[in-house]
């Protein structure tokens, strides 16, 4: 998810862009069958998945601001999820202060198609 994610705010390209949100689309309708009963990843109980996934989302608010890529459209199970994890103080916790504005900092600084789409 990671390495795709990666392709994503990396993508040279329209063309490559487009793949890789679709990658990561097709990887999330299979989080969204996957998925239990909310608020977690196997329910009631906070897990390493969970833990895992927490700076997965974190990348998706930053991207959300830039545009709607379709990623996680149509998932109701995973944006539940994923507002679950968010609402946690231990995944809050997890990162400074104006790690959004670093991450954006960041994802400019790649001068990929990203990166033009936040010009």
């Amino acid at each position: 998810m990671l390495n795709d994610i990666a392709g994503l705010y990396t993508a040279p390209d329209d063309a490559a862009f487009a793949g890789k949100a679709k990658a990561l689309s097709e990887k999330f309708v299979r989080l969204e069958d996957r998925l239990e009963a909310p608020p977690y990843f196997d329910g009631a109980a906070f897990s390493l998945v969970d833990a895992v996934f927490g700076p997965v989302f974190r990348y998706f608010d930053v991207f959300d601001r830039i545009g709607d890529f379709g990623i996680l459209n149509g998932k109701p199970k995973v944006a539940a999820w994923r507002e679950a994890l968010a609402a946690r103080p231990s995944v809050r916790a997890a990162v400074t202060p104006g790690y959004d504005t670093r991450l954006s900092v960041f994802l400019q600084a790649r001068k990929s198609h990203l990166s033009r789409l936040m010009a």
